[in-house]
């Protein structure tokens, strides 16, 4: 056995410097609550982001009717892209008709089980 002995005198100081720290804290975020509520009230609430009060919402419905009304027309209109390539566009209707018609890609290997192996080099 050694003849060291160790301090004992401190240990319950601890608790009281633990609750002290934690009131100081405490007491820190509960001012700055109240100083945040203070300035709510006096500047009032803080802008809302993006560009609600930025763009007037009727010019934003105008251009949203305008581009779903350009997508609707462009949406049934046969044209060519690339008439060198065969490169067309049709209907989306039509595009689904032919792809069920030719049948879709399948796979040509079956799926092999995925497992967890080590490669050395």
């Amino acid at each position: 056995m050694s003849d060291h002995a160790y301090e004992r005198e401190d240990l319950p100081d601890h608790r009281r410097g633990l609750r002290g720290a934690g009131a100081i804290v405490g007491g820190l975020l509960f001012a700055g609550f109240l100083v945040a509520g203070a300035a709510a009230r006096v500047f009032g609430l803080a802008p809302s982001e993006g560009l609600e009060g930025a763009i007037p919402t009727d010019a934003l419905r105008q251009l949203r009717a305008d581009v779903e009304a350009e997508w609707a027309a462009r949406a049934g209109v046969w044209e060519w892209l690339d008439r060198g390539h065969g490169v067309a566009r049709i209907p989306v209707w039509r595009a689904a008709e032919i792809s069920l018609a030719r049948g879709f890609p399948t796979r040509r290997d079956p799926p092999r089980p995925v497992t967890a192996r080590f490669f050395k080099k």
